[in-house]
């Protein structure tokens, strides 16, 4: 039951945009809210264990009062005297902190070794998958059927008509999700999981089967043509590789072998693809001016370099889905995540969101050096990796982002916990201690 759930879990936001795009007849909102159903079922049925839920708390120490003062500000926000809609107020809450229970009860399900070999196993699946048809979408013309792109008012869009390489005419591929940066936040997020957790999973067929499905993942990122997302891989893999210990160590070995391969796929077995991305690299101002808006990541840069309205408009009001209500309008618009949190929530709520992100960062800087020092190179990895992509990803107005995300600090939560026990006095904070090998859990200690 607890795999099976995942598998819904997962393959909820991973199929959002097959559903979108070829079941035209059922709502949209009705595919963009299913994982979110799902998650609030596997919170009910499968609450973490209270080794999970301390390991977290211990993780997390410190930041506890940001968050809850931040959720407060965000409730606060949704009676903004410029707010417009008590839905998209509904929204914004639910895009600030919903996903931040995943990870316990993903930890959860994986605890027991059977359940996490049968969860890697769906990533791969689910990988292949996405990868295959992403590499038929690139090679199909860009107006077939299988690159239609939305279904809009009744109206077929195709990639020819909106999302194509001008230099290669070549679509720029989604695969299944909804939109281009969907598919762009799969191919950075997910292959770090294949490649640090299933390359030192004892099982050799387990091994070689995430080696595969990484770099079928590899070889179609920059089929979505965004630059963003080829950067992003290149810098994965760097991380991955040196935390893993380059080629001192077995695993780091792997790892730069999966990574030459890797890299010797994207560029040879889909050239016009590469073409594509390295042609958007030509307009010098225009890359200069993506990478200074790396900067804004910073409050001080944020707060003294963008315009914001110093109380807020109210919570939701930056989300995408304000376009398709009637009614709701905004004098303020902006595309970046950052500048779109300081609309929303003006800068005391901004500083709030900016440091509970922080602690996400310092908590999986904690897992890592955990893990590093017990020896667990591959998850160490995977939790350096997600540390460092804390700030760069869009956690509050990507939804695929913000899922993936959470979905990979599970898998982290999960090795840590399995590493360690916690033991707190009553009335102490908790700490971790060594407890020795990782536990072997049982039928008899967990629910099926």
């Amino acid at each position: 039951m607890k795999v099976a759930w995942f598998v819904a879990l997962f393959s909820a936001i991973c199929l959002e945009g097959l559903g979108r795009k070829y079941l035209p007849a059922v709502p949209s909102v009705a595919f963009y809210v299913l994982k979110d159903v799902v998650l609030i079922i596997g919170y009910f049925r499968f609450r973490p264990p209270l080794p999970v839920r301390k390991m977290q708390r211990y993780l997390y120490r410190g930041f506890e009062s940001i968050w809850f003062a931040g959720l407060g500000w965000t409730l606060l926000q949704m009676f903004n005297p410029e707010h417009q809609s008590f839905p998209l107020a509904l929204l914004g809450i639910r895009a600030y902190w919903l996903w931040w229970i995943a990870p316990p009860i993903i930890a959860g399900v994986l605890m027991n070794p059977r359940h996490k070999g049968k969860a890697i196993y769906a990533l791969i699946i689910m990988a292949v998958g996405i990868s295959v048809f992403a590499a038929v979408q690139f090679v199909s013309p860009a107006d077939s059927a299988v690159n239609l792109y939305t279904v809009r008012d009744g109206q077929e869009i195709y990639a020819a008509d909106t999302a194509t390489v001008a230099s290669t005419g070549r679509a720029r591929v989604a695969s299944t999700f909804s939109f281009l940066s969907g598919f762009a936040d799969f191919t950075v997020l997910i292959p770090v999981l294949l490649l640090s957790i299933g390359l030192e999973a004892k099982d050799r067929r387990l091994r070689r089967a995430a080696l595969f499905a990484t770099l079928a993942t590899a070889a179609v990122v920059p089929m979505a043509g965004s630059r963003g997302s080829v950067i992003a891989a290149a810098l994965v893999l760097l991380i991955a590789l040196w935390s893993a210990g380059l080629f001192f160590t077995r695993l780091g070995r792997r790892v730069l072998l999966g990574g030459i391969v890797a890299v010797f796929l994207s560029v040879s077995a889909f050239p016009d693809a590469m073409i594509g991305v390295s042609n958007r690299f030509g307009s010098a101002e225009e890359t200069a001016g993506r990478f200074a808006e790396l900067a804004n990541f910073l409050p001080p840069v944020a707060l003294l370099r963008l315009e914001y309205p110093t109380l807020g408009v109210g919570t939701g009001m930056m989300q995408n889905a304000r376009m398709s209500m009637p009614g709701v309008s905004s004098k303020w618009e902006a595309e970046g995540e950052v500048q779109r949190l300081l609309i929303e929530l003006g800068p005391i709520g901004f500083l709030l969101v900016w440091i509970a992100k922080l602690g996400l960062m310092i908590a999986l800087f904690r897992a890592y050096k955990m893990l590093k020092n017990a020896g667990r190179r591959g998850a160490a990895s995977a939790a350096l990796t997600y540390a460092v992509l804390t700030m760069m990803g869009n956690l509050v107005f990507d939804h695929v982002y913000q899922a993936l995300y959470f979905v990979g600090c599970g898998f982290v939560l999960a090795e840590v916990t399995s590493l360690m026990r916690v033991q707190s006095p009553p009335g102490a904070p908790a700490r971790a201690e060594p407890a020795g090998p990782p536990p072997v859990v049982t039928p008899a200690t967990t629910s099926s």
